[in-house]
């Protein structure tokens, strides 16, 4: 009957309310209190839906064709109904002790007026259907106990008809619509710390997005920049003393830009998805444009997206370092599994030693980390790169 009032906390407006901690330092009834979602407060038909039900009161004043007395009476016990059903709804988080109140307050109106007007048991059920929206769910049902005896309490002081029948009735209506609503209003409270959960995910998935490309961006630029901006200041000491030399670093500076506008571009079309088979193409190209025959031997395997990403940042790292540090004439790039790993290996037959300043093997070691792997560098005769992801997945393609 009044499940529908707390079954709509996930539409809530706004999350910036302040949510109380349930103080358990008295140990008391009145402070335990569940902590609602950060989304807690009802769309406006949310709440109007609910509180469509409020207008049973009316009915015994109509079924009595009761004088203008207590149809006043009753117009006035909703009007005041109103205002605790709203507050409850939309002040729980910000005054969970206020809205506790409230709740009591329906109730000793309901019973207040009950022995005039039997429909006020209404304003009773709506006190059991919200307090597991204000209470943890074991003073909720303490609650419901406690409201099912007092109705039963005064229907059998009231002098009312079939008493025997309104009591059964609303004590059963008192413990379905809470009991209903308790698991409700602990589903919604489980799903509003998921989404708080998953906000957080987003949000370091988004910080460590921005490190990655900061950390491409210094690896492909870093070393550029530095170049050109040595370049420039050596042309300009020279452009009086040497004009013949200024030019020759300044047209080496064009070079060097131009290389790095090729190497943003290449960047910026690995962030498009360019891919792990992609990125083969594009080091036989650069290799190849450089002197130095590739040979491959490669797996056809299922990568997902995360891994083929950092394998292809991987070997794109390896080859740039074989083009500009290994004076080699040749390079392999294999890719296999076995045992429950997944290999990339890049070697080359040139000078060997590895660089760590300028190389971005540093950036490539993050890399490979953050995607539970191992980088393992051997330079004793060129350099072997192999870094080793887990994998279990199936070879076959």
């Amino acid at each position: 009957m009044f499940s529908s009032v707390a079954c709509n906390t996930r539409h809530g407006a706004r999350s910036e309310q302040r949510r109380a901690l349930p103080s358990r330092s008295a140990g008391s009834f009145m402070t335990e209190m569940a902590t609602p979602p950060a989304d807690s407060r009802y769309p406006q038909w949310a709440a109007a839906s609910g509180f469509l039900y409020a207008f049973g009161v009316f009915i015994a004043p109509l079924a009595q064709r009761a004088g203008w007395p207590l149809w006043a009476l009753t117009g006035a016990s909703l009007v005041l109904f109103a205002f605790l059903y709203w507050d409850v709804l939309h002040r729980r988080a910000v005054r969970p002790a206020r809205a506790l109140a409230n709740l009591a307050l329906m109730a000793v109106l309901g019973m207040a007026l009950m022995p005039l007007n039997v429909a006020a048991v209404t304003y009773v059920l709506y006190a059991s259907a919200l307090a597991p929206l204000v209470l943890v769910p074991r003073r909720a049902v303490q609650l419901f106990v406690l409201l099912a005896a007092t109705v039963l309490l005064e229907v059998v002081l009231i002098d009312i008809p079939d008493r025997l029948v309104i009591g059964s009735w609303v004590t059963f209506l008192i413990f379905a619509t809470g009991m209903t609503n308790l698991f409700l209003g602990e589903r919604e409270r489980q799903l509003a710390r998921l989404r708080r959960a998953h906000e957080e995910i987003e949000g370091l998935a988004t910080i460590a997005e921005r490190e990655r490309i900061a950390r491409d961006l210094h690896d492909v630029l870093g070393h550029t920049l530095s170049v050109i901006a040595l370049k420039s200041e050596l042309a300009s000491q020279l452009a009086e003393t040497d004009p013949a030399r200024a030019v020759a670093e300044i047209r080496d500076v064009e070079v060097v830009s131009r290389e790095a506008l090729s190497e943003v571009r290449a960047a910026v079309e690995g962030y498009r998805g360019r891919g792990f088979s992609g990125e083969l193409q594009r080091a036989r190209q650069a290799l190849s444009a450089s002197g130095v025959s590739l040979d491959m031997d490669i797996e056809p395997i299922r990568l997902l997206p995360k891994l083929e990403t950092v394998l292809a940042l991987v070997l794109r790292e390896a080859v740039t370092n074989v083009m500009r540090h290994a004076q080699a004439t040749a390079c392999r790039v294999g890719l296999h599994h076995a045992d429950r790993s997944l290999v990339l290996t890049v070697e080359d037959n040139g000078i060997g030693g590895v660089r760590p300043s300028g190389s971005g093997l540093a950036g490539m070691l993050e890399r490979v980390r953050s995607a539970g792997g191992r980088l393992d560098i051997d330079s004793a005769n060129g350099v072997a790169i192999r870094a080793t992801f887990p994998w279990s997945g199936d070879a076959a393609s």
